[in-house]
């Protein structure tokens, strides 16, 4: 490996030729932040969001999955925390002036909280070719044996607040899926939209990635007849098992 270290749902960012990787809690940070130039080296820094607001529970190892947006010359991070109130898992928003923070927020309440769906995780932003911002994250309905969708949300040009009413994209009805899809992220290519994301038990061997293809950043979405197309590998050869993408 590159980071030898427990360092969970990784997302990365590009500034001015530096990568920034945040990763869900551990070593006692809530948001971990990592600093590399090369992708390769990278150097563990101090926790980007050290302070949570008033409605998120402390300590139990509940901050997931972060994932940050430069949006003039201010960085938006989306995480995930246990709402106090819900006792559920949901998402909040933060800022800060610097990738490497520290990520503020004075927020009463989270930003995204589905509680009659399980709550709400994996929040993912994208910025479509005409500036327009979105939001993907997934109702966390495997908490509570319901099913899961993908969603997407409009938001504001300074990315603090949604537009308009959410839409279910993708949810977990195909085998290889198991009982959740989650971890959204859209990618624009040519002239198509393409929705990647992760299904069934994350520790286990049917773990494995898929995508759908969408006519918009707000689908319709249409799953991939090649689904799963990154999936857990058998041990072969001596070499162990390798499970969980």
């Amino acid at each position: 490996p590159v980071f030898r270290h427990d360092f969970p749902d990784p997302g990365v960012i590009e500034v001015d030729g530096t990568y920034y990787a945040y990763a869900t809690n551990a070593a006692g940070r809530n948001v971990q932040l990592a600093r590399s130039t090369d992708l390769v080296e990278w150097e563990l820094m101090r926790d980007a969001l050290p302070a949570l607001p008033s409605w998120a529970q402390l300590g139990g190892s509940f901050v997931w999955a972060p994932e940050v947006i430069e949006i003039d010359d201010t960085y938006v991070l989306y995480y995930t925390a246990r709402d106090k109130e819900a006792d559920r898992q949901c998402i909040g928003v933060a800022g800060s002036d610097s990738p490497e923070g520290p990520f503020q927020s004075s927020a009463e309440e989270p930003f995204i909280c589905q509680v009659e769906e399980g709550g709400s995780i994996d929040a993912s932003p994208f910025r479509d070719e005409d500036g327009t911002l979105y939001l993907y994250w997934k109702n966390d309905g495997n908490c509570c044996s319901m099913t899961t969708y993908l969603y997407a949300q409009e938001l504001a040009p300074d990315g603090l607040s949604l537009v308009g009413e959410p839409v279910q994209l993708v949810q977990n009805d195909e085998f290889w899926e198991g009982g959740v899809v989650e971890a959204p992220t859209m990618w624009q290519h040519d002239d198509g939209y393409y929705l990647f994301f992760s299904a069934n038990s994350y520790a286990g061997f049917d773990y494995a990635v898929g995508y759908a293809t969408c006519e918009s950043p707000m689908g319709p979405c249409q799953d991939s007849p090649d689904n799963p197309i990154l999936a857990s590998a058998r041990a072969s050869d001596g070499k162990p098992p390798i499970i969980g993408p």
